[in-house]
């Protein structure tokens, strides 16, 4: 692995492990709440100072990655669930089933991401999970067809013929030896592609408010919209989340690019 893969690899990790902390902190949103203590800069009792409520930023950072994290997961385990067996069926039969896998793809595409994340939460409501499920739907056809391309071109390929040759079943073929074998670096790069997409969704729909996380609990997208409509004088009420947030992005880049050179085993 390349040092941008390793730096990337480690930004997730560290991600990883605020999240896991953050679930066993204790930390409560309601009785931190000190006006007294608004905007306090940053000190020993408080690492990254206080908000305009007196809130500790350190904590609620922490926390705000549960605004995400799990979420984000659900969005790729979903775009996966749906999206890799539709390509790679579409790619290996072609056909009608092709024909018609395609044709829903390009429908559900059709729609603007963002515009269908807001219909489906007007309608069915804000809720955080329901954001992850729309999110993933909306990137199935952009995984489908990522596989659907990689499995039709080595859907007639050498090894597919040996294989067929010495009896081994089709379903194994496509499962094992296209996409396990071809596309499961592929799979990762949209995967990691999709977990940056959340974040920044989540993170403007928290931002602007009315959609996403709502106070108070915390989100990096509304601790930032908070923080610059109050400005308490505690900077780090604004950099934090902000860097928190590019940090991800950054990770999710540099091990995405790791991943770009596809090597068939």
């Amino acid at each position: 692995m390349s040092w941008s893969g390793r730096i990337g690899l480690l930004l997730l990790a560290l991600v990883a492990v605020v999240w896991i902390c953050a679930g066993v902190s204790g930390y409560d949103v309601i009785a931190d709440v000190n006006p007294a203590l608004g905007g306090t800069a940053a000190s020993g009792a408080h690492w990254l100072g206080t908000d305009h409520l007196g809130r500790d930023v350190f904590n609620r950072l922490m926390l705000g990655s549960h605004a995400f994290v799990g979420p984000g997961l659900l969005a790729c385990i979903t775009a996966f669930v749906i999206g890799v067996p539709a390509g790679g069926l579409a790619g290996y039969y072609g056909g009608p089933l092709a024909s018609s896998i395609r044709y829903v793809s390009t429908v559900v595409a059709s729609l603007p991401r963002f515009v269908l994340v807001l219909l489906c939460m007007a309608v069915y409501g804000n809720d955080v999970w329901l954001l992850s499920i729309v999110a993933g739907v909306s990137y199935v056809p952009t995984l489908a067809g990522a596989v659907y391309a990689r499995v039709q071109s080595l859907s007639n390929a050498e090894f597919v013929v040996a294989a067929r040759a010495h009896g081994i079943s089709e379903s194994r073929i496509l499962l094992y030896h296209l996409i396990w074998v071809n596309c499961r670096r592929l799979v990762g790069r949209y995967a990691l592609q999709l977990f940056g997409y959340f974040l920044l969704l989540e993170t403007t729909l928290s931002y602007i408010g009315g959609f996403g996380v709502m106070e108070p609990q915390p989100s990096w997208g509304n601790m930032l919209a908070f923080d610059f409509g109050y400005q308490t004088g505690n900077v780090w009420g604004v950099v934090a989340p902000a860097v928190a947030i590019w940090l991800t992005i950054m990770g999710c880049s540099l091990l995405e690019e790791e991943l770009v050179e596809e090597r068939r085993a």
